[in-house]
């Protein structure tokens, strides 16, 4: 076995066998790093060849958290040996989840390892209190991830909270950059998989949207989630953004109480009062629909170009529905700022959110409420209404919730359904 040097930038991972004084990648000055990576000498034995019809998988290769929200997004509970990324901006509440799913393994018999360079044993044991943890979760302040990987032994899961403060030995630069990151993944992943030890790494998400580091971190991991949701606000959406074991885009609800993270089966994030601006829509995120309140805020521009601007939904799909309305029903939209929100502090990406925010958009413009219609589908360029996907689910968790006043281009005997196949007709 024997060592080679290579330089890392710290600020992109470029990686070269030379030192350079500007990464040739992103232009940074003074970013390399050096790194010691491990060469075999000599033959390399011939690798170990299985045929997958031969490989047996076992009921129990699942670590069921117990939760039925997380088992559910997790297509049914942790794959041994499984790497999970969970990122999230400050204080949203990642290190909470991931104590509550420590607590739940442990109460299942699992053993667990909590690793954190954040916060100390005495300030985890404050929270773990707080929020009703008692389980007898082993918990280190050791920030070498060698010296953690080595305590992990016997054990069936692992949390690293957060990778930006642990380091590699054989990295030469401090906790938190790109170079130390990677590596430091990297050996969590490559003993995860020989361990079948599931490992759970915690990532903040930075000013830009993006977990603390590089993409690659979201190559190299086999399941990414972010924890969605404004800290003003007590809902939390945990969005599955890649999984190689279950189904991506999956979405779990949670309500942030005293007491921790509690799922939510059958949200609806709509108040009792809906005046002018105001429409409800039920969406799908994942496979759960959600009935949600938009609102919408039309007033006179003071300026030669008008305002834009949205919470909770595409930027460029509001952009293109004002343009839509402006230019297929005449509304004096170009002469007005418009802005646009999902209340909850969530983030809807389904299409079928366009009607909705069209009769909301309308609605405000002219001064005049909707009610509790619910508004369902997406609005082409040329102001036609298309269908929902999923109507089905949409409409039984509509009757579970006590709507039943629809509009949108569907028929539905057993609701009243007000057919709409254009944006004229919306109006009208």
């Amino acid at each position: 076995m024997k060592e080679r040097v290579v330089y890392v930038c710290d600020r992109c991972g470029y990686e070269s066998p030379k030192w350079f004084g500007r990464c040739p990648s992103c232009g940074a000055w003074n970013s390399a790093v050096e790194v010691k990576k491990s060469e075999k000498r000599g033959k390399s034995s011939p690798s170990s060849l299985m045929k997958l019809s031969q490989i047996s998988v076992e009921s129990d290769d699942r670590l069921r958290v117990g939760d039925s929200v997380i088992d559910s997004i997790l297509g049914g509970g942790f794959v041994k040996g499984q790497v999970v990324l969970l990122g999230g901006e400050p204080g949203i509440g990642k290190s909470t989840l991931a104590l509550q799913i420590a607590n739940h393994l442990v109460e299942n018999g699992k053993r667990v390892l909590y690793a954190s360079g954040e916060e100390s044993a005495k300030q985890i044991k404050i929270r773990a209190s707080r929020i009703n943890v008692s389980g007898d979760i082993l918990v280190t302040n050791d920030q070498d991830i060698d010296s953690v990987l080595k305590s992990v032994n016997g054990m069936d899961f692992l949390v690293i909270d957060s990778v930006q403060t642990f380091y590699d030995s054989d990295v030469g630069s401090i906790p938190g950059g790109i170079a130390q990151i990677r590596s430091v993944t990297s050996k969590v992943v490559e003993f995860s998989k020989k361990s079948s030890v599931v490992s759970l790494i915690i990532g903040h998400i930075t000013k830009s949207g993006d977990i603390a580091g590089p993409k690659i971190i979201e190559h190299i991991v086999d399941t990414v989630l972010y924890f969605e949701g404004e800290r003003t606000t007590d809902y939390r959406l945990l969005r599955v953004y890649k999984n190689r074991f279950g189904p991506s885009g999956e979405v779990g609800i949670f309500e942030m109480r005293e007491e921790g993270l509690l799922g939510i089966e059958n949200p609806v994030f709509v108040g009792e009062d809906l005046p002018f601006g105001n429409a409800v829509a039920c969406v799908v995120e994942g496979s759960h629909p959600l009935i949600v309140q938009i609102q919408a805020l039309v007033s006179k521009s003071r300026v030669p170009s008008p305002r834009r601007n949205s919470v909770g939904v595409d930027h460029n799909r509001v952009s293109a529905i004002i343009a839509t309305m402006s230019k297929i029903l005449k509304l004096p939209l170009d002469f007005h700022d418009v802005y646009v929100k999902v209340l909850g502090g969530l983030r809807i990406t389904d299409p079928a959110v366009d009607l909705a925010i069209s009769a909301a958009v309308f609605s405000s413009l002219i001064e005049m409420d909707i009610g509790r219609t619910v508004f369902m589908g997406e609005v082409g360029l040329d102001g036609m209404v298309r269908p929902p996907y999923s109507l089905r689910r949409r409409l039984e968790t509509l009757k579970k919730s006590g709507f039943d006043e629809l509009a949108g281009n569907f028929e539905e005997a057993t609701m009243r359904v007000r057919s709409l196949s254009n944006l004229s007709e919306v109006i009208k």
